[in-house]
């Protein structure tokens, strides 16, 4: 599933829980290629963030993901599932 989320599309609340659990994450620091290891009955992710002039992209799986992502990919998948 792919979904594009733009935060001035979105209700205010919303954006600013995205924009803290990024910031929280240190998105911008997670390497570009993780350890993409998907087990069965897991999820694999690939999010891109473009803000302003910087473009980061993350791949990971439910097992390898950074903890301090977990957060951010949890209120994203909400995100998800209210608009489909």
């Amino acid at each position: 599933m792919t979904m594009d989320f733009d935060l001035a599309s979105i209700p205010q609340a919303a954006s600013q829980r995205l924009q803290d659990l990024l910031a929280q994450s240190n998105f911008f620091e997670i390497p570009m290629v993780n350890d993409l290891r998907v087990g069965a009955d897991e999820h694999a992710y690939t999010i891109t963030v473009v803000a302003g002039n910087s473009l980061h992209t993350v791949h990971a799986s439910d097992s390898s993901m950074p903890r301090s992502l977990r957060p951010f990919i949890e209120e994203l998948t909400e995100l998800v599932e209210a608009t489909t």
